[in-house]
Protein backbone atom coordinates (compact mmCIF):
# COMPACT_ATOMS: atom_id res chain seq x y z
CA UNK A 1 0.00 0.00 0.00
CA UNK A 2 1.44 3.45 -1.08
CA UNK A 3 0.16 6.76 -0.64
CA UNK A 4 1.55 9.19 -4.02
CA UNK A 5 1.32 12.58 -4.39
CA UNK A 6 1.07 13.35 -8.17
CA UNK A 7 3.35 16.65 -9.35
CA UNK A 8 2.02 17.19 -13.22
CA UNK A 9 4.30 18.59 -15.41
CA UNK A 10 3.53 22.64 -15.90
CA UNK A 11 4.51 22.23 -19.78
CA UNK A 12 2.42 18.76 -20.73
CA UNK A 13 -0.39 18.05 -18.05
CA UNK A 14 -0.12 14.43 -19.72
CA UNK A 15 3.04 13.89 -18.02
CA UNK A 16 3.82 13.79 -13.70
CA UNK A 17 6.10 12.60 -11.32
CA UNK A 18 4.84 10.91 -8.17
CA UNK A 19 6.30 10.10 -5.02
CA UNK A 20 4.94 9.33 -1.54
CA UNK A 21 5.71 6.63 1.27
CA UNK A 22 4.51 3.06 1.65
CA UNK A 23 4.46 -0.52 2.34
CA UNK A 24 5.43 -3.28 0.33
CA UNK A 25 5.18 -6.90 1.20
CA UNK A 26 6.41 -10.36 -1.13
CA UNK A 27 5.58 -14.09 -0.41
CA UNK A 28 7.03 -16.70 -2.07
CA UNK A 29 5.41 -20.06 -1.45
CA UNK A 30 7.05 -23.61 -0.64
CA UNK A 31 6.07 -27.01 -1.34
CA UNK A 32 7.02 -30.16 1.50
CA UNK A 33 10.32 -27.20 1.94
CA UNK A 34 11.98 -25.80 5.41
CA UNK A 35 13.70 -22.43 5.10
CA UNK A 36 16.10 -21.74 7.71
CA UNK A 37 15.62 -17.82 8.29
CA UNK A 38 16.15 -18.40 12.03
CA UNK A 39 18.95 -21.21 12.12
CA UNK A 40 22.40 -20.44 12.94
CA UNK A 41 24.66 -21.36 9.76
CA UNK A 42 26.86 -18.99 7.24
CA UNK A 43 24.51 -20.03 4.32
CA UNK A 44 20.64 -19.92 4.11
CA UNK A 45 19.41 -23.32 4.54
CA UNK A 46 16.78 -24.80 2.44
CA UNK A 47 15.75 -28.76 3.09
CA UNK A 48 13.14 -30.85 0.79
CA UNK A 49 10.84 -32.57 3.37
CA UNK A 50 9.00 -34.61 0.87
CA UNK A 51 10.61 -38.06 2.22
CA UNK A 52 9.43 -36.97 6.45
CA UNK A 53 7.10 -34.50 8.16
CA UNK A 54 6.43 -31.33 6.84
CA UNK A 55 4.18 -28.33 6.82
CA UNK A 56 0.85 -28.44 4.71
CA UNK A 57 1.30 -24.91 3.90
CA UNK A 58 4.64 -22.73 4.26
CA UNK A 59 5.83 -19.28 3.14
CA UNK A 60 8.60 -16.72 3.25
CA UNK A 61 7.31 -13.31 3.47
CA UNK A 62 9.39 -9.71 3.71
CA UNK A 63 8.15 -6.28 4.24
CA UNK A 64 9.51 -3.51 3.39
CA UNK A 65 9.12 0.41 4.13
CA UNK A 66 9.50 2.18 0.89
CA UNK A 67 9.77 5.15 -1.14
CA UNK A 68 8.40 4.85 -4.69
CA UNK A 69 8.81 6.82 -7.50
CA UNK A 70 6.95 7.35 -11.01
CA UNK A 71 6.52 9.07 -13.93
CA UNK A 72 3.11 8.97 -15.40
CA UNK A 73 1.49 9.98 -18.55
CA UNK A 74 -2.33 9.89 -18.76
CA UNK A 75 -4.31 10.29 -21.96
CA UNK A 76 -6.54 12.42 -20.88
CA UNK A 77 -5.62 14.44 -17.53
CA UNK A 78 -9.54 16.10 -17.13
CA UNK A 79 -11.54 12.83 -17.33
CA UNK A 80 -9.29 10.46 -15.26
CA UNK A 81 -12.18 7.82 -14.70
CA UNK A 82 -12.17 6.87 -18.63
CA UNK A 83 -8.65 7.99 -19.39
CA UNK A 84 -6.04 5.35 -20.56
CA UNK A 85 -2.59 5.57 -18.29
CA UNK A 86 0.72 4.00 -17.99
CA UNK A 87 3.88 4.73 -15.55
CA UNK A 88 7.08 3.66 -14.85
CA UNK A 89 8.65 4.09 -11.36
CA UNK A 90 11.26 2.32 -8.88
CA UNK A 91 10.62 1.51 -5.35
CA UNK A 92 13.91 2.00 -2.87
CA UNK A 93 12.99 0.47 0.26
CA UNK A 94 14.24 -0.97 4.28
CA UNK A 95 13.72 -4.15 4.84
CA UNK A 96 11.54 -4.39 8.25
CA UNK A 97 10.88 -7.79 8.45
CA UNK A 98 11.03 -10.96 7.23
CA UNK A 99 9.37 -14.32 8.47
CA UNK A 100 8.33 -17.73 7.41
CA UNK A 101 5.23 -19.58 8.36
CA UNK A 102 4.01 -22.67 8.22
CA UNK A 103 0.43 -24.41 9.09
CA UNK A 104 -0.78 -27.94 9.58
CA UNK A 105 2.54 -30.31 10.33
CA UNK A 106 1.84 -33.52 8.18
CA UNK A 107 3.46 -37.25 7.78
CA UNK A 108 4.88 -37.64 4.67
CA UNK A 109 1.33 -39.22 3.15
CA UNK A 110 -0.36 -35.73 3.89
CA UNK A 111 -2.02 -37.22 7.05
CA UNK A 112 -2.38 -34.28 9.83
CA UNK A 113 -0.19 -34.87 12.89
CA UNK A 114 -0.78 -31.36 14.62
CA UNK A 115 -3.21 -28.66 13.15
CA UNK A 116 -1.10 -25.71 14.46
CA UNK A 117 1.06 -22.17 13.02
CA UNK A 118 4.67 -22.01 13.42
CA UNK A 119 6.24 -18.47 12.57
CA UNK A 120 9.83 -18.22 12.53
CA UNK A 121 11.54 -14.17 11.78
CA UNK A 122 15.04 -13.48 11.07
CA UNK A 123 16.46 -11.08 9.13
CA UNK A 124 20.10 -11.95 8.75
CA UNK A 125 20.32 -13.41 5.35
CA UNK A 126 18.64 -11.09 3.83
CA UNK A 127 19.99 -7.50 1.88
CA UNK A 128 18.73 -4.64 4.08
CA UNK A 129 18.14 -2.42 1.27
CA UNK A 130 16.36 -3.37 -1.82
CA UNK A 131 15.46 -2.15 -5.65
CA UNK A 132 12.62 -2.58 -7.48
CA UNK A 133 11.41 -1.70 -10.93
CA UNK A 134 7.70 -0.79 -11.45
CA UNK A 135 4.83 -0.59 -14.66
CA UNK A 136 1.47 -0.30 -14.47
CA UNK A 137 -0.78 0.36 -17.54
CA UNK A 138 -4.75 0.53 -17.50
CA UNK A 139 -8.10 2.29 -17.84
CA UNK A 140 -9.56 4.39 -15.36
CA UNK A 141 -9.00 3.11 -12.15
CA UNK A 142 -8.34 -0.52 -13.40
CA UNK A 143 -4.36 -1.47 -13.69
CA UNK A 144 -2.09 -4.44 -14.63
CA UNK A 145 1.05 -3.66 -12.72
CA UNK A 146 4.68 -5.66 -12.77
CA UNK A 147 7.37 -4.80 -10.56
CA UNK A 148 10.99 -6.89 -10.65
CA UNK A 149 13.32 -6.69 -7.58
CA UNK A 150 16.79 -5.36 -9.30
CA UNK A 151 19.38 -6.32 -6.39
CA UNK A 152 19.30 -9.64 -5.04
CA UNK A 153 16.93 -10.82 -1.64
CA UNK A 154 19.52 -12.62 0.09
CA UNK A 155 23.24 -11.45 1.19
CA UNK A 156 26.07 -12.09 -1.21
CA UNK A 157 27.55 -16.07 -0.37
CA UNK A 158 24.28 -17.15 1.74
CA UNK A 159 22.02 -17.90 -0.23
CA UNK A 160 20.65 -18.57 -4.41
CA UNK A 161 20.34 -15.74 -6.08
CA UNK A 162 16.94 -14.90 -5.78
CA UNK A 163 15.37 -11.65 -7.66
CA UNK A 164 11.41 -11.21 -6.79
CA UNK A 165 8.74 -9.93 -9.66
CA UNK A 166 5.33 -9.68 -9.47
CA UNK A 167 2.33 -9.03 -11.75
CA UNK A 168 -1.26 -8.36 -10.75
CA UNK A 169 -4.49 -6.39 -11.19
CA UNK A 170 -4.51 -3.14 -9.32
CA UNK A 171 -7.53 -0.97 -8.75
CA UNK A 172 -6.11 3.01 -8.07
CA UNK A 173 -6.10 6.32 -8.89
CA UNK A 174 -3.11 6.54 -10.93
Amino acid sequence: MYFMFDFPFKTNPHLSLAIGPGIGTDNIYFDKMYVGIKDITSTLQFKNLADTSHFKKYKLTTAYLEAPIEFRYSSSPQTPNSSYKFALGIKIGTLLKAHVKGKTWEDKKGNTLLDYTQKETGKHFFNSYRFVATARFGRGPFNLFGSYQLNKLFKEGVGPDVRPFTIGLTISGL
